[in-house]
């Protein structure tokens, strides 16, 4: 196959954070710390062998078959190694038998970005066109002078229940129809005042007496994005503790809101740096997962679980829970572990789902069972998991079905009042587990009012009812 290296640059108008796959198709191995889109007043470039090293690399009894294109999203380093993050494949190949990873990672080093004098990781999106036996290589260029609301929607890989057989119908607010800033959204909290709370990728929503105010970088503490100072930063979690303090993850920072004050939280006067996930324990501690172990403010006073204090795997931290007991479980990307006190509880030699999937979020019952979502590269190990109080494990996942085999997910609620349990499963939508009747229902939005096949944080209001943030706006429950 020959090659034709035209680095054509067109304009792709996007809203995206820091550290954030583009494309549908996501690779694990890459360095996942903090990187940005495009950036630098010098860009990140590839060698001009970049061409000839992809098509050396890839599988040659498939580019004698291979039309189409593909956007490929490619991490590159401060030292210029490249590493396939993301891709969307539009060619007659699969990604996999092209040995598209491999080929990326395998070439040579880029001359990384720079700005003010500074070498920066960067995230540089390529469109690999195979036409005619050809290669040709254009590079998708950002303008974010232009961007306006993004949303996702998105096709589900998963086929949804049918349409006749949905127990619920939703009620969807976006832009177009509503206040809210933003479609794409993430995070999702009720306040002990039953006020909702919505995190969009353009600021903070309060959702009182079906009237929105909104909370930006322009009324608030909340940073601007590096690339457009109109813009507020991501806001990507959310929680509310029993003080009735709403907390926020917004870039590398967190943001406290007391009702009159806000407060930020970042590496200057707290330990955190890039927090991933919220949880409050019964004491009202605020714990914080992170890329450098875990975090625990009492409201005074700030702690750290870590490798150097604890036997905690690894410092990459996905999940923590305090359960009624007082056990600490976190999951790391290396493992679990279960602080009792003094006592610590390794998994990686158990014989539960904790030995190879790893805690991203826990619920405890009103009888004392845990509920657990696992992350797993193999997604044979991961999915949702129920530890009872009897200490009996049971995997949770429907008979004959593709459910929970290949997505991840992004949040779980447990309605103990209805007995019901939503999974939001990402590139998938909401799934319903009837835990009375075991039955399960799949709501995708081709086959329900569910707008994006990825609905990212859960919550239920004091009146019952379920909420969600997804990527084409925020969702609420009513009866079908």
């Amino acid at each position: 196959m020959k090659r034709t290296l035209t680095i054509l640059i067109f304009v792709f108008s996007l809203s995206t954070a820091f550290g954030q796959h583009l494309y549908p198709e996501k690779f694990e191995g890459c360095q996942l710390s903090r990187f940005c889109l495009d950036c630098g007043e010098t860009k990140a470039q590839p060698p001009n062998s970049f061409a000839d090293e992809i098509l050396k690399n890839l599988d040659s009894k498939s580019l004698k078959k291979i039309s189409g294109s593909i956007l490929i999203q490619v991490i590159v380093d401060t030292l210029g190694t490249p590493c396939l993050l993301s891709v969307k494949n539009e060619s007659n190949i699969k990604t996999e038998k092209l040995n598209l990873k491999s080929a990326i990672d395998k070439t040579s080093k880029w001359n990384p970005a720079i700005s003010k004098e500074n070498i920066e990781k960067a995230s540089v999106s390529l469109k690999l066109i195979f036409e005619n036996n050809r290669l040709s290589i254009e590079r998708v260029a950002f303008d974010f002078n232009k961007n306006t609301n993004m949303k996702s929607v998105g096709t589900p890989d998963v086929k949804g229940s049918k349409s006749s057989k949905l127990t619920y119908s939703w009620t969807v607010f976006n832009q177009q129809n509503s206040d809210l800033p933003w479609d794409m959204s993430r995070a999702a909290v009720t306040d002990n005042d039953n006020i909702l709370w919505f995190g969009t990728d353009n600021g903070i929503v309060k959702y009182e007496n079906e009237t929105m105010e909104v909370f930006t970088c322009k009324n608030t503490p909340l940073k601007s994005e590096k690339y457009n100072k109109d813009r507020t930063t991501s806001i990507r979690y959310a929680a509310s503790d029993r003080k009735n303090n709403k907390w926020f993850i917004a870039g590398w920072d967190v943001y406290k809101y007391d009702g009159a004050t806000w407060t930020v939280y970042d590496s200057l006067n707290s330990p955190i740096n890039w927090a991933r996930k919220i949880f409050v324990d019964n004491s009202n501690n605020v714990w914080f997962s992170s890329w450098d172990g875990i975090s625990k403010f009492d409201g005074e006073k700030w702690s750290v679980i870590d490798t150097t204090n604890s036997e905690i795997p690894s410092n990459k931290a996905l999940g923590v829970f305090v359960d009624s007991k007082e056990q600490i479980w976190i999951g790391t990307f290396d493992g679990n572990i279960k602080i009792d006190k003094s006592n610590t509880t390794k998994f990686e030699s158990s014989d539960t789902p904790l030995k190879s999937g790893f805690i991203s979020k826990m619920q405890e019952d009103k009888h004392g069972n845990l509920w657990f979502s696992l992350y797993s590269s193999d997604k044979s190990k991961a999915g949702m998991f129920l530890l009872s109080n009897d200490n009996k494990w049971t995997s949770l996942r429907p008979k004959d079905s593709e459910l929970f085999s290949k997505n991840d997910i992004n949040d779980f609620l447990l309605d103990e009042e209805k007995q019901i349990l939503w999974v939001a499963l990402n590139s998938v939508g909401l799934v319903k587990y009837d835990l009375k009747n075991d039955a399960w229902e799949v709501y995708t939005p081709e086959n329900s009012s569910v707008p994006s096949i990825h609905v990212m944080q859960l919550t239920k209001d004091q009146d019952g009812i379920i909420w969600a943030a997804t990527f084409a706006g925020i969702i609420k429950l009513k009866d079908k």
